[in-house]
Order: structure tokens, then sequence, then C-alpha cells
């Protein structure tokens, strides 16, 4: 997620002057995290599709919106200009993209797929919800999270690391909610005690917090953590013990957290501060990637006999996860060449590097 005048900072900001030093573990966190996205959208649909491996693929890949919350907290937070500055600058970088990929997914629907909407219904909901692809919802949430960010950055300024991991346990008890409403009466709506402190804005904290104060010594416990969550979720399943894997075992429970937070750490320990100009130069192509993968992979690639001919399940998903991911590269380094790239894909290749 180089170019000063591009969109690549939507993921991830390295303009933030209390964090001059680049650390390139995060093109490594960046990549993979995308790869992740587009593996975890390829299963077909079919009698597999309800089966273990989708489970576990769900599971182990979920993770992957945490990652790309917790690079743009990393990497933004704190926000060092004003309120409105810092809104006019990000938020519209996010919504000049995000409505023309909406606009692009609802002229296919509407003249391919031959989708009818309420036109005024649907344009007028778009600041207010996803339209077009469910994909998109990441955009609106990132959006809310840039809109609060200047807020959180006041606090984080003068909060201490105790402060933080505070904040960030109370946090922790939301993700727990959905096991504790178990045995417990837990009131989970906006009249709740935690409410203002669940949700994403959490992964955004964590992931300020984890690059100013590095903690490797979480990365077993989390581990342990997460495989726990694997456990627990192989359990249920085996045992035929209703479990909504949406609300217990998802972006939002404490399992896939501790299990984000593992990953996190091992990049970072893995890659350490080796340079990859293939790696820097992918990463600036992932926010194209997030916007076309759909179209690629379940408007053509689904559709295709071969692919569909594969009898290996998992060899399908993962021939599926990887040609979608090179041609969704392709495209965006495609569009990117275009005047207006970087109001695509975030980047524009006709901007040379400063």
């Amino acid at each position: 997620m180089f170019a000063n005048r591009d969109f690549y900072r939507i993921f991830a900001d390295n303009s933030n002057p209390t964090m001059q030093k680049r650390d390139n573990s995060f093109d490594l966190i960046r990549v993979v995290a995308c790869f992740m996205v587009v593996l975890i959208h390829s299963p077909l649909s079919g009698a597999a599709a309800s089966g273990p491996l989708l489970t576990a693929m769900s599971y182990f890949l979920a993770p992957c919106i945490g990652l790309f919350m917790m690079l743009s907290g990393a990497l933004l937070l704190p926000v060092k200009t004003d309120y409105v500055t810092f809104v006019r600058r990000r938020v519209g970088k996010i919504l000049i993209p995000t409505l023309l990929w909406t606009a692009v997914y609802l002229a296919i629907k509407s003249l391919v797929f031959h989708v009818r909407y309420d036109w005024v219904r649907t344009i007028l909901s778009l600041p207010l919800s996803t339209q077009g692809t469910g994909v998109l919802w990441f955009m609106y949430t990132l959006t809310g999270l840039y809109l609060l960010a200047p807020i959180l950055s006041a606090w984080l300024e003068r909060a201490r690391c105790r402060d933080i991991e505070i904040v960030l346990g109370l946090w922790g008890v939301t993700l727990c909610y959905p096991y504790l409403s178990l045995w417990l009466s837990v009131d989970t709506s906006h009249e709740g005690i935690l409410y203002y402190f669940s949700g994403y804005v959490g992964y955004f904290i964590l992931g300020y917090y984890l690059r100013r104060y590095p903690s490797p010594a979480l990365a077993w416990p989390a581990l342990a953590v997460g495989l726990g969550g694997a456990a627990l979720l192989g359990f249920c399943r085996t045992h035929g013990i209703e479990a909504d894997f949406y609300t217990m075992f998802w972006h939002l429970s404490i399992f896939v957290a501790a299990l984000t937070v593992a990953y996190w750490i091992g990049l970072r320990r893995l890659w350490g501060s080796r340079e990859c100009d293939w790696f820097r130069r992918i990463g600036r192509l992932t926010f194209g990637v997030y916007f076309t993968h759909i179209i690629i992979m379940r408007y053509w690639l689904w559709h295709i006999p071969f692919i569909r001919a594969i009898d290996c399940y998992p060899l399908q998903t993962l021939v599926i996860g990887v040609v979608t991911f090179l041609l969704s590269l392709a495209l965006t380094w495609v569009l990117s060449r275009l005047p207006f790239g970087q109001y695509l894909v975030g980047v524009s290749s006709r901007i040379k590097n400063r």
C-alpha cells in the first residue's frame, strides 16, 4: 500500500510524523492479508461448501480483515492535522473509488444479471449502507474509523501504555459476549455498558499499540487462544452443537482477534527489516485487488467449465484464489496506467515516486 499523491495510503499511511521510519514487514502483511481476502471468497457454492474444509478455511483466513484494520491504525495514528483537514484528505480518497466501483457493480448486476433496483432508494442509501456488492462493506467500516481517528488521536497522544491496555482489555470483553451470553444476561445493544468499546475500532487501536509497544511474547499465548477456538469450532461441528459461526468464530470474536495478533507478530518477526521491491509493488495494488477480485472470480472464473470440472475441492478453491489474485493484480496495474487510475484503484503508475 508509495507515491505521495496516490491512494496507496488508504490501507496504510507512512506520512505520520511520529513514525518516520518505514517498517518493511508491513509490505508482507499487506500482501498476505490481501491474498487471504481473495482466498476466503474463492470456494464455489455447492455440497462441499458446508463441509469441514470451508469451515476451517473461513476460520483461519478470517484475520485478514483485522490485519488490514491494524495496518491502518499502526500507520495512521495518531493524526497530526485538524479534523476538517484530515477528513477532507482521507475520507474523500476512500469515497471516490468506493462510489465508482459501486456504480460498476450496480451496472453489471442490472445490465448483465437483470437485477431490478429501486434506483432512488439505492442511490439515496449510498452514504448509509453498502450497495452493489457486499464486499464493499469494508470501505464503509474503514471510513467510519477514519472519521473517528482524529478523536482517538487526541487521547492516544496522552495515553500511557497501561491506559491503552485497559481499553483493549475492555474491547476484549466485548469479543467474549457471544460466549458470556450462554450463561449470563449480557446487554449487547447501544445501551450496554461497553457498547462504545466494541467493534472494529479495537483492531484500529491494537495496530497502533503493537507498533508503539512491540510485544513478541504475545505471539504464543495468542496462537494458543486462536487454536483453542479452532478446536472448539471443530468440537461443535463434530458433535452437532449449534453455534452461530458468524457470531462466535468470525472477525469480532475473541478467538479470531487472538489469531490476528499471532499472525501480525509472526509475519513481522518472519520478515524483519528486509526489503523486497516486489512486495512493495504488489502492496501498492492491493486496494485495486480488493475492488476487482469479485468481478473476476464470481462473474467469470466460477463459470468456466475447466474450473468447475476440478474434482478436488481444496485444489479447485486454491486455483480460483491464485488465478483471481494474479488477474486482479494485472487488471489493477492496467487501470493504474490510465489518467484517472488513482481514482479507480488507489494508485497511478503515471505518477513517479518522489
